[in-house]
C-alpha cells in the first residue's frame, strides 16, 4: 500500500467530516466557545477571513489517540498547515484553509508522517 493509500484509509476511518456552516451556526452566538489553538505566528502571512476554515469542512478525529496526539502536538499539526480548534462540545476540529490543490499531499500526508504512522510499504 502506498503512503497516499494508507493516509486516505486513515482519514476515512478515523475522521468525521463536519460542514463548516454547521459549526458556524452552532457557535455564531458564542464564537469564543470555539477556541483556535494555532499560534499567532500562524496568522502572520494569512488574512483573518477564515473562520473556521474556507474549504467548507472541518474534521474531527474519532479515535481518542489521534485527538490526544493532536492536542499534545499543536505546533506539529500547525506546521502541516491545519487550523486547529477546540470546544467542550466537539473536542478537536481541524480545518483546511485553502482550495484548488491536493489536500492529501499538502495536509494529510504530512500529518500522517508527523503522527508517526507506518501503514504503508516503503517501496
Amino acid at each position: 500500500m502506498t503512503i497516499e493509500e494508507a493516509c486516505k484509509k486513515w482519514v476515512a476511518r478515523d475522521f468525521s467530516s463536519i460542514p463548516t456552516q454547521l459549526i458556524i451556526k452552532a457557535y455564531k452566538d458564542n464564537p469564543e466557545e470555539l477556541e483556535c489553538l494555532n499560534s499567532e505566528d500562524y496568522f502572520d502571512d494569512r488574512p483573518l477571513y477564515h473562520w473556521p476554515a474556507t474549504w467548507g469542512w472541518l474534521f474531527h478525529p474519532d479515535d481518542s489517540t489521534d485527538e490526544r496526539w493532536i492536542s499534545e502536538n499543536i505546533q506539529e499539526v500547525e506546521e502541516c498547515g491545519f487550523l486547529i480548534y477546540e470546544s467542550d462540545e466537539c473536542g478537536i476540529l481541524l480545518g483546511i484553509d485553502g482550495m484548488g490543490f491536493d489536500f492529501y499531499e499538502a495536509f494529510w500526508i504530512p500529518l500522517y508522517k508527523a503522527r508517526g504512522l507506518q501503514w504503508h510499504s516503503e517501496d
